[in-house]
């Protein structure tokens, strides 16, 4: 990866000006912050467009707008069969699509497949004998091009900060936001900490002195949320007889003679001193193993706080509440500095947010979910918004109300189609259920696009084949799970 990032700077360096396209999730505003502040940097031209996902009329409108350069950032690498025509980089971890592909010695064409297990042909025409992946005319920074597992090795965030260390390596503060990226992708979500090319951004992050790495208690909003809301809304672990319950809560923190209030706010985990904190974590070990509350933290440093900027989770779900409510330039401004106007909207968003999930996790419940022989599913029509529903299926799965040994899908409707998104666990992954496959492979026999990563994948497809791709789902689950458990 690092010398497809050094081939990629370089092609980036004799452009005079570059359009970034870049996803609207945490990690794709990330990625799209770190392209563009390194191109400011160095003096490169730029402007940046953010959307929901690539298709051929997106292609199409890019090929007729004459663009010196494209760098794809968190997206590209699935549709490079698609781009041949354009003059483009891409930094990406997502699995890549099968193209058509020169070596120094033949021409081979390997087809448009989006299969899981792309081919990768390597060029080693370079005296240096090392092997670069050759895509057409598009230069790709991507873990699984070398062996990798883009859902925990690297981010999109990540593969974008990797050209960024090749193009201004003074940045290296830049590793604080590819984190971000990491985090929003929940690619600490394994080990409790993150591993492989994202530790080593990490160090990256703590040597610029942007960023510190603690381990502490891992429930969700540990900066922001009042103590009994940081308990009763945590779900994983699921703390028995406390998850879901605001009087057993307020019952379980006031026993611990802790104060709940400073004045008329309410106190926040890291409104604590460190007694506190041990008193909390030790009574909360009688709900779930210190193992399931401890996970790596990634604090930072300038960051004030008990706000959504100190914690990198947190950073990251403030980033989603712009990007998926069509305002991803409010969260991309906050990442590349701002701290007044735009990190206001931010907050104001972030608000909005918090409530649309609430009310979607209200109508899943009332809905319902149904189940086959080895997946479910809902379907949640025009009421939840396309951009949500892969956030709300993951809710659902981690809820503790559903089964968890099947994945989930959630359908939703979009304007060029519908909307699926499918949600696993690690578990389920190594059962040897790929959700990026299954996607890719029900896409191409029913037709529509889809893609993304073992545990979490989506696609658009044609209003009316929802039944056919369940039908389709089941089947190859259940295939999946016979084929790893053969052998």
């Amino acid at each position: 990866m690092k010398e497809a990032a050094k081939k990629v700077a370089e092609r980036l360096r004799d452009a005079s000006s570059v359009l970034i396209i870049s996803h609207i999730d945490a990690d794709g505003i990330s990625s799209g912050s770190i392209a563009s502040y390194v191109l400011d940097h160095i003096g490169i031209k730029n402007e940046i467009r953010f959307v929901k996902k690539l298709d051929e009329k997106l292609i199409a409108d890019l090929e007729a707008g004459n663009h010196e350069l494209i760098w794809f950032t968190d997206l590209g690498s699935g549709y490079v069969h698609m781009l041949g025509n354009l003059n483009a980089v891409i930094s990406d971890h997502h699995v890549p699509s099968e193209v058509k592909v020169e070596t120094f010695e033949e021409k081979e064409d390997v087809g448009t497949s989006t299969s899981s297990s792309p081919k990768t042909l390597f060029d080693f025409s370079e005296a240096s004998g090392t092997p670069t992946p050759v895509t057409s005319n598009i230069l790709q920074v991507n873990p699984h091009l070398v062996g990798r597992d883009g859902s925990t090795d690297i981010s999109g965030a990540g593969t974008a900060y990797l050209v960024a260390r090749e193009l201004a390596p003074e940045l290296k503060w830049l590793a604080s936001i590819a984190i971000v990226g990491a985090v929003g992708d929940l690619q600490d979500r394994g080990e409790g900490k993150l591993i492989g090319t994202n530790r080593e951004i990490l160090e990256d992050a703590i040597e610029s002195g942007a960023m510190e790495a603690i381990v502490d208690i891992g429930l969700y909003g540990r900066e922001t949320r009042p103590l009994y809301k940081l308990i009763q809304y945590t779900s994983d672990p699921e703390l028995i007889g406390l998850s879901g319950n605001y009087r057993a809560c307020m019952n379980f923190l006031m026993s611990l003679d802790i104060d709940l209030k400073a004045g008329e706010k309410w106190r926040s985990w890291s409104d604590l001193d460190r007694m506190e904190q041990r008193r909390l974590l030790s009574a909360l070990s009688n709900f779930a193993s210190r193992e399931e509350l401890l996970s790596e933290i990634y604090l930072f440093v300038n960051e004030k706080p008990g706000t959504s900027l100190h914690e990198a989770k947190e950073f990251a779900t403030l980033l989603n509440s712009c990007g998926r409510y069509g305002k991803a330039e409010v969260a991309f401004e906050v990442c590349k500095g701002d701290r007044a106007t735009y990190l206001n909207q931010a907050f104001d968003l972030q608000g909005g947010h918090k409530k649309y999930l609430v009310q979607s996790m209200k109508i899943i419940e009332e809905m319902g979910i149904e189940t086959m022989d080895n997946i479910q599913y809902v379907h949640a029509g025009d009421q939840i918004l396309d951009s949500v529903i892969g956030i709300v299926a993951g809710m659902v799965l981690g809820s503790g109300k559903i089964p968890k040994h099947m994945p989930i899908f959630a359908f939703s409707d979009a304007e060029d189609g519908v909307k699926v998104s499918g949600r696993s666990t690690d578990d389920m992954a190594a059962m040897g259920i790929d959700l990026s496959e299954l996607m890719s492979k029900i896409t191409e026999e029913i037709g529509g696009i889809g893609g993304g990563h073992n545990v979490a994948a989506g696609a658009t497809i044609e209003a009316g084949k929802e039944d056919e791709f369940l039908q389709l789902a089941d089947k190859m689950v259940g295939e999946m799970i016979l084929r790893a458990r053969d052998g």
